[in-house]
């Protein structure tokens, strides 16, 4: 009798700004509030906490969304630590090195391979959508606070553009080998 599948995990996990973790099932965000189921053994009643107060949410399913972003401490200037004393081809060379290392656009690979296999918006609405910028929330860079600085924050941004560009190409042209290898396979067994 072959072994029946394990369960996917059905728990998200909600990171507080405290560096405090929370098991449970979020139900809502809004701007302002995230409503959560709290996981077993406590009761089912919703729960409310503040986004301001929410860092991250890691959903079962894998995804993850950054809710508030930590700040830099009120004495802290924008190039404190790592930029103090570095010239601005320096900042640009470390904000690119830094995108390389932490930007990672997976996202952007699923969705045009999505996409792609879905019969999407085609090569143009590929191009435009390659086109964009990576939004702010989604820049992951190690020490938000650095992409204050221009030639830093600028470097980072079209690096990690880049990298965008690059994951959605090769997304969709992963699901066009696909495609054609199936188109083959269908081909070759119909003779």
């Amino acid at each position: 009798v072959p072994a029946a599948p394990a369960a996917a995990p059905t728990t998200d996990v909600i990171l507080r700004l405290d560096g405090t973790a929370v098991a449970g099932r979020v139900l809502l965000i809004t701007p302002t509030e995230l409503r959560y189921l709290p996981a077993p053994p406590t009761g089912p009643d919703t729960l409310r906490l503040p986004v301001a107060e929410v860092f991250l949410v890691r959903f079962a399913n894998g995804t993850r969304e950054v809710l508030t972003r930590p700040a830099a401490p009120a004495d802290a200037a924008p190039d404190e630590g790592r930029l103090t004393d570095l010239s601005g081809a320096e900042r640009q060379r470390l904000g690119r090195t830094d995108a390389r290392r932490c930007y990672e656009g997976r996202g952007a690979f699923w969705q045009s391979a999505g996409l792609f296999l879905l019969g999407g918006p085609g090569l143009i609405g590929l191009a435009v959508s390659a086109s964009r910028p990576v939004p702010p929330h989604r820049l992951a860079a190690p020490q938000p606070h650095l992409l204050l600085d221009p030639d830093y924050g600028r470097a980072y941004q079209q690096e990690a553009d880049r990298i965008k560009r690059r994951q959605m190409w090769r997304g969709a042209g992963t699901s066009a080998a696909v495609v054609l290898g199936v188109a083959l396979t269908i081909l070759a067994g119909e003779r």
